[in-house]
C-alpha cells in the first residue's frame, strides 16, 4: 500500500511543477518536430538598412560572419570557440537572422541563436550538440542593438 501511495504523491509532485519548467520542456517537444522557434521583431526600416545594422550588430556582439546574402535576405555568424579548463569541451554560439519586406515597407526580422557543446572529445571529434537558446538575454541585446542603429 506505501508504494502506491508514494507512486501517487510522485506522480502529483511531477504534474505540478514549475510553470517555466513546463513550458520549457512543452516548447522542447515541439522544437523537435517543427524545429527552433525564431524570435521576430519588425522595424519601420527598408530592407537594406536593416540588413546593414543586422550584420554590423552581429559583428559587434562577437560574431564571425559566415554567410550572408542581401537578396536571400539571410545572415549567419559564429563566435570564437570557448575551449574549458581541462582542454576537455568547447562551446560555439551562433546566430540566423532572416529579413523580408513587409506590406507597408518596413522590414521582419527573424533572428535565432544557438549553442554547440562538444563536450566529450575521447567519444569522437565532431560529435557536438546544439541546442537553441529560448530565454537567453542575447536575443534582447540584439535586437534592441539593432533597433538602436537603425534610428536616426
Amino acid at each position: 500500500m506505501n508504494t502506491r501511495l508514494l507512486f501517487v504523491l510522485l506522480i502529483a509532485l511531477t504534474l505540478t511543477g514549475c510553470e517555466t519548467a513546463r513550458q520549457d520542456f512543452t516548447t522542447g517537444v515541439r522544437e523537435k518536430f517543427s524545429g527552433p522557434t525564431y524570435r521576430q521583431r519588425v522595424y519601420a526600416a527598408d530592407t537594406r538598412a536593416v540588413f546593414d545594422a543586422a550584420r554590423a550588430t552581429a559583428e559587434r556582439l562577437g560574431f564571425r560572419i559566415t554567410r550572408s546574402g542581401f537578396a536571400q535576405g539571410v545572415i549567419e555568424g559564429v563566435t570564437a570557440l570557448d575551449v574549458d579548463s581541462r582542454l576537455k569541451a568547447t562551446r560555439q554560439q551562433t546566430v540566423k537572422v532572416r529579413l523580408a519586406a513587409t506590406l507597408d515597407g518596413g522590414t521582419e526580422v527573424s533572428v535565432l541563436f544557438t549553442e554547440i557543446v562538444e563536450d566529450d572529445f575521447e567519444k569522437g571529434a565532431g560529435l557536438g550538440t546544439e541546442t537553441s537558446l529560448r530565454n537567453h538575454p542575447i536575443y534582447e541585446s540584439f535586437l534592441g542593438g539593432l533597433g538602436d542603429v537603425l534610428k536616426p
